[in-house]
């Protein structure tokens, strides 16, 4: 038996793609205005604040990440949560990563990827069992043995990962940007309609 599994979902949203263009240049002219990154884990780069996904321009976006998310939340049965969405921009330069983190207090974590040249990092994720950490048997996904698991993200793709998960970014080596949106399902305790 193959206990305790961590589901991660991949989901195009090809459709967007038309409206792409317009957050690319909505996230630059952001980062012009206000040049200070917000810090959290990314590194030689910029990070925007959480309000992202309140702005009309991002919209589409915003529902279509609650549709899938919708879908999700059934899939993982009873208790069906009331949430809200929040979302950051994440742009990293040449040299730019993510250290390990995950994402306290969520329910449900993603990260939409806006614009990925050759030579972006790709999210690794942690194995997330404590004692996994010690076994003698590391990087591989053999039984039992602790590992770390890279994908290479694509532009116009939504991944979607339990907030506990740790997860990072290896350095991005182009030269131009690499741009993503990351995402959380927090909980909605104001009571009022989505």
């Amino acid at each position: 038996m193959d206990l305790f599994p961590t589901r991660v979902w991949s989901v195009s949203l090809a459709a967007l793609n038309p409206h792409v263009p317009q957050w690319i240049e909505h996230i630059e002219d952001w980062r012009r205005q206000t040049p200070q990154p917000e810090g959290r884990s990314n590194r030689m780069g910029w990070n925007s604040a959480q309000s992202l996904l309140q702005q009309p321009v991002f919209q589409p976006l915003a529902q279509a990440v609650q549709a899938v998310m919708d879908h999700i939340f059934a899939e993982m049965g009873p208790p069906q949560p009331r949430y809200l969405l929040n979302g950051w921009a994440n742009v990293h330069d040449q040299g730019g990563y993510n250290t390990f983190h995950n994402h306290a207090g969520a329910l449900l974590s993603a990260c939409y990827y806006l614009k990925v040249p050759a030579g972006s990092g790709p999210i690794v994720f942690r194995d997330p069992r404590p004692g996994a950490l010690l076994s003698p048997w590391q990087g591989s996904l053999r039984p039992n043995a602790g590992s770390e698991i890279a994908f290479q993200p694509e532009a116009g793709q939504l991944l979607l990962f339990p907030h506990w998960l740790e997860h990072g970014v290896e350095a991005h080596a182009a030269a131009d940007s690499r741009i993503s949106i990351a995402i959380n399902a927090i909980p909605d305790y104001t009571g009022s309609p989505r």
